[in-house]
């Protein structure tokens, strides 16, 4: 496992880091995502009302000694009574976490408080209170939505802004593809904001809102399922009444995402055919199938795991021998972009991250010019995609996590990550170990082997 909480995140389409604190082995240009409503900063003028919209949180009763309150932006949790003393998450402001127990320890002029049965927190960013434990489980999706926010992308170059000192401060330029969540919209001196989950602004005029959300998701297998199953990954696929393609017999057409029942497979390949009902075959190129995996040796027959099948793209989650849920994913394109192989456990998952390439690229821009490769600058693609949520760190910076930015689940599309729907990647987070206890917006595993095995082959 690994000892830093920020980690180089260079994956899925993108390049950024985790929102747990600093850590001396990474650069101090990484990015973090938070909540809405939860940044610090200037009070916005009396002309900027915010009309927060369907996707702001109601974090729940003010401050009430059965549990304590956050205080502050984000509070570091730690494995012992010890400023010292390894992280275990960050709970964020509002939140009501069960005071368990309390000790006096180093690194905290105050008492440090049990809020896990391996987490405690100084009394310092919290305070007593007799209300009973009650926090939001982060992220939170209103209901009805698939996300915890929407999202917009960037039309054009735009610059983005925060409030400081009763005026408008520029952060940095986005370029065109930029993404990120939406937590509502304002107006200053008669124009447009959107307004980010982190609590900037961007001209509304330079960004869209996207209806492109992916509502895909895979399938429990439970008693009386079938199983195997497969999905159609083509944009319409064809049955044939024999494992032929000939347009003479074709008998139906399925469009993509459907799902079947796997009967029988024959031949291998794109040249190979499954059947999924009496006389009716797919092309194995136009589907996914999702089948039994080999346990690794080192899994117990009722511990979960997960199997990550490139070959296939699909996931499926594991009790023992037993599958229990699968889907399809995008993993990495190959080359510099391609997915690790082998098993690992999960060592971190955080409710949502900012990923982003921006620093990387603009060196590696520099160094073109300095160095007159002959590449223009231009060519170096630059991508931020803020607020991805559900993000699980497996081996270093290679993660499970949702996406907002495509809807082809079952290609190859990412630079490395997993890339899940996001009802898929929700529910993966929700099953996994170590489970992200209510209030917290990170968990780190507390041993090498309590995070949930990933198996990539």
């Amino acid at each position: 496992m690994r000892d830093g909480w920020l980690r180089t995140a260079r994956c899925a389409a993108a390049i950024g880091a985790l929102a747990f604190g600093a850590a001396a082995d990474v650069a101090s240009s990484t990015t973090v995502s938070i909540p809405p409503t939860e940044l610090k900063q200037d009070a916005a003028p009396a002309s900027a009302a915010i009309d927060p919209g369907p996707y702001d949180v109601a974090l729940g009763d003010p401050p009430g000694c059965a549990s304590v309150v956050v205080d502050t932006e984000q509070a570091t949790i730690r494995r012992e009574p010890d400023g010292r003393s390894r992280r275990r998450g960050v709970a964020m402001r509002g939140a009501r976490l069960p005071a368990l127990g309390s000790a006096s320890g180093p690194g905290c002029a105050s008492t440090w408080y049990r809020v896990h049965e391996q987490g405690w927190i100084c009394g310092m960013s919290v305070s007593p209170s007799e209300e009973p434990a009650a926090a939001p489980r982060y992220p939170v999706v209103p209901d009805g939505e698939v996300t915890p926010w929407p999202y917009a992308f960037v039309r054009d170059t735009a610059i983005e802004y925060k409030f400081a000192g009763g005026a408008l401060e520029e952060v940095r330029e986005l370029q065109k593809g930029f993404g990120f969540g939406v937590a509502g919209t304002t107006s200053f001196e008669g124009q447009s904001f959107l307004k980010t989950a982190e609590g900037r602004l961007v001209p509304r005029g330079m960004a869209g809102i996207t209806s492109r959300l992916s509502e895909f998701s895979g399938m429990a297998i439970t008693d009386g399922r079938p199983w195997p199953i497969g999905w159609i990954n083509a944009r319409a696929a064809w049955a044939y009444d024999a494992p032929k393609k000939d347009k003479k017999r074709r008998v139906a057409q399925a469009d993509r995402y459907e799902v079947f029942e796997v009967l029988e497979v024959s031949g291998e390949g794109k040249r190979g055919f499954v059947r999924f009902d009496e006389g009716a075959w797919f092309s194995l190129a136009d589907v996914r199938i999702a089948r039994d995996a080999e346990r690794p040796a080192d899994v117990g027959d009722k511990e979960k795991w997960i199997d990550v099948d490139l070959a296939r793209q699909v996931i499926t989650a594991y009790v023992g021998d037993a599958p229990v849920y699968a889907t399809m994913i995008s993993t990495g394109r190959g080359g510099k972009s391609r997915t690790v192989k082998g098993e690992y456990r999960i060592w971190a998952k955080i409710a949502a991250i900012a990923m982003d390439n921006t620093e990387e690229a603009i060196e590696a821009m520099e160094a073109l010019e300095l160095d007159d490769a002959g590449v223009p600058p231009e060519e170096v693609h630059l991508y931020s995609l803020r607020d991805v949520p559900w993000t699980q760190f497996f081996f270093e910076s290679f993660a499970l996590h949702g996406v907002y930015w495509h809807d082809r689940f079952g290609d190859r599309r990412s630079h490395g990550c997993v890339n899940l729907s996001p009802i898929d990647a929700r529910w993966f987070y929700e099953w996994t170990e170590p489970n992200v206890p209510d209030g917290w917006w990170a968990i780190h595993s507390a041993t090498p082997t309590e995070g949930t095995v990933v198996r990539v082959r």
